[in-house]
């Protein structure tokens, strides 16, 4: 087939560019970028919460694209590796005084493996469009409580690692291939 294609993306772990080329029919290799950065703030009972997070991702993968079923023409598997960049802190600060009650630091692992199945659609005039689940596995956190004046409980700690903790990645994809 020997096409390749290029476009944006939006994703659970931010917004990027692809880039991919079809080495045959049912085989792409590709890569992506993607960078997302957020912050929170949010008041309780005399205090503030204030948060922010940076992701940076690389992916490479591959996909095996199974036309040979006949109705799913656009139907893929996909594997690879995605190499991460991402950190996150997080403060607890009383409001009367300023004072840093507690505070968060988060650090996760620079190399997952990533798999996912999704759908691709080359339209007639160039343009492509896929949608994609992926899960990530092998990847690790740290995790790092400073208590000043203020104790993290297990169910807090629990809570917070739950929510931080992004294993699944959903992109929505929008290029042109040529």
């Amino acid at each position: 087939m020997g096409s390749s294609e290029a476009g944006l993306f939006y994703s659970t772990w931010g917004t990027g560019v692809h880039g991919s080329y079809f080495y045959t029919n049912e085989i792409l290799f590709g890569g992506d970028i993607a960078s997302g950065d957020s912050s929170t703030t949010s008041s309780g009972a005399g205090t503030s919460i204030k948060s922010e997070s940076t992701i940076q991702t690389f992916n490479a993968f591959g996909r095996y694209y199974l036309r040979d079923i006949g109705i799913t023409d656009g139907l893929f598997g996909q594997a690879g590796l995605a190499f991460r960049n991402w950190s996150g802190k997080g403060s607890i600060i009383e409001d009367s005084t300023k004072a840093k009650l507690a505070s968060i630091k988060m650090n996760w692992s620079p190399l997952v493996l990533v798999s996912g199945v999704g759908w691709h659609k080359v339209w007639g005039f160039g343009m492509s469009t896929s949608i994609s689940f992926n899960a990530s596995a092998g990847g690790s956190r740290t995790v790092e409580y400073t208590e000043n004046m203020l104790r993290f409980g297990d169910t807090l700690k629990n809570n917070l690692e739950e929510k931080t903790d992004f294993p699944n990645n959903l992109v929505i994809y929008i290029g042109y291939s040529f």
